[in-house]
C-alpha cells in the first residue's frame, strides 16, 4: 500500500516570506471584511458563489464566474478567497421506505 509522503521545509528567503506575508495580510483583510458583510449579502447569495478581493464581494452561479468578476475588478489582489454559500435549511436526506410485514 503506498503510505502518503509529504516534505516539511523552512522557508527562510527574505523575498518568499514577504511575499506570503502580503499574500496572507490581504486574505485576511478580505475574510475580515466578508465576515462583517454577511448581512448586506444574503439573502441573495444563497445558492450562489461569492469570491471577495479589494474588500469587495462578487457573486456568481459559478465559481469561475464569481472569480474572473474579483480578478477583474481586483487583478493585483492575490488574497482573493472565493465559496459556495449553501441555501437555508441544509441537506434533505430521504430514507428507504417500506412497510413493516410486506415481505
Amino acid at each position: 500500500m503506498n503510505e502518503p509522503q509529504f516534505t516539511i521545509e523552512e522557508v527562510t528567503d527574505p523575498v518568499d516570506v514577504a511575499r506570503h506575508r502580503a499574500w496572507h495580510e490581504k486574505a485576511r483583510r478580505n475574510a475580515e471584511w466578508l465576515e462583517t458583510h454577511w448581512a448586506d449579502l444574503l439573502p441573495q447569495a444563497h445558492g450562489r458563489f461569492i469570491a471577495v478581493a479589494g474588500q469587495e464581494a462578487f457573486l456568481a452561479d459559478t465559481r469561475k464566474e464569481a472569480v474572473a468578476r474579483a480578478r477583474v475588478a481586483h487583478p493585483d489582489d492575490e488574497g482573493l478567497l472565493s465559496q459556495y454559500v449553501f441555501p437555508p435549511g441544509g441537506p434533505r436526506i430521504y430514507g428507504n421506505r417500506w412497510k413493516m410485514g410486506s415481505v
